[in-house]
């Protein structure tokens, strides 16, 4: 393939990844504490060969390395349930999926399940500071549940206090679906947060941001596409031409 090609197919690949994540950005806008999302991409230095000097010789290739996570706080809508709760700062809950793997989640829409379980809204287990599941006692309705995580109610004292962690490096979560992540680095329990009740944390992605990037990458992909249409036409005009003479 063509030098100039092979480039331009690289920046049309990037980009195609870039709108894959900005549509997925736009898609959880409504997606309780989801995070933006962004593609890291870097220059790949391929050397031609030849006999012209190195740096004319190298070529430079688009390349993706990747996707950083935007950690902010999104906003708090106050929703009155006192099974919602809202975490601001460094931190994620720490829940047991169905498998038994321990995953992690900024998703504090919370609720009962039918042994009186504390579950995330897709159904995981939420854990306490010693790894535990939380159960409440039946019939119990004046919960509170404190800045720091420990839930307790008037008639019954202390129930639990939620597991909190948060890690050195972010950009190393695994999304896993469901609004969780997973992580093979070691957590330390968190120490920069604060836990709302009555309210939920919405996601951090701004609407009129996102389809401004969109438009833009759009546009550069369009571009980007005539460009390698006009590198083809005239490939193919000067094979036609050098047909002739022979």
């Amino acid at each position: 393939m063509d030098t100039t090609l092979s480039i331009a197919l690289s920046h049309q690949v990037a980009k195609r990844r870039q709108m894959d994540i900005i549509a997925n950005n736009i898609a959880n806008m409504s997606t309780t504490a989801f995070k933006r999302e962004n593609v890291m991409f870097g220059q790949y230095l391929k050397e031609a060969e030849g006999d012209l000097p190195k740096s004319l010789r190298q070529i430079s290739y688009v390349q993706d390395f990747g996707i950083t996570r935007n950690m902010t706080d999104g906003l708090f809508e106050t929703t009155d349930n006192i099974f919602d709760i809202a975490l601001s700062g460094d931190g994620m809950f720490q829940v047991r999926k169905d498998d038994g793997d321990i995953a992690y989640t900024r998703n504090g829409h919370l609720a009962l399940s039918d042994d009186y379980t504390l579950i995330t809204s897709s159904g995981q287990e939420i854990l306490d500071k010693t790894g535990n599941v939380i159960k409440f006692p039946p019939n119990v309705t004046d919960i509170a549940i404190a800045s720091d995580g420990t839930i307790s109610s008037p008639s019954v004292g202390q129930i639990a206090k939620l597991n909190v962690v948060a890690f050195a490096d972010n950009s190393k979560l695994k999304k896993i679906g469901d609004n969780m992540f997973s992580s093979d680095s070691p957590t330390r329990p968190a120490t920069d947060y604060n836990i709302i009740q009555g309210a939920i944390e919405t996601s951090n992605v701004q609407p009129i941001i996102e389809i401004t990037r969109m438009i833009q990458v759009s546009k550069s992909y369009i571009q980007t596409s005539k460009l390698m249409e006009k590198l083809q036409d005239s490939q193919s005009k000067a094979i036609n031409e050098l047909a002739k003479v022979g």
